[in-house]
């Protein structure tokens, strides 16, 4: 599975795509504790899971979403 993590910083809003929900999970919550703003991981099946609030809900939909990849 695919997941995109969303944040929008000072300069703009970007993007960085990952291939392991749990590595975008950390990443997300890494924008969100230095500040940034809007901060989201989106799945290629359209789920958002916004951070810090949902990324236990992120990490847990992965174990099965990753089980192949791991």
């Amino acid at each position: 599975m695919r997941y995109t993590v969303h944040w929008t910083a000072p300069s703009g809003p970007s993007a960085e795509p990952h291939a392991l929900g749990a590595r975008a999970a950390e990443r997300a919550m890494t924008f969100a504790s230095m500040g940034a703003s809007d901060v989201y991981v989106e799945t290629n099946d359209g789920r958002v899971f916004r951070a810090p609030a949902q990324m236990a809900a992120l990490v847990q939909y992965a174990q099965t979403a990753d089980a192949d990849q791991i």
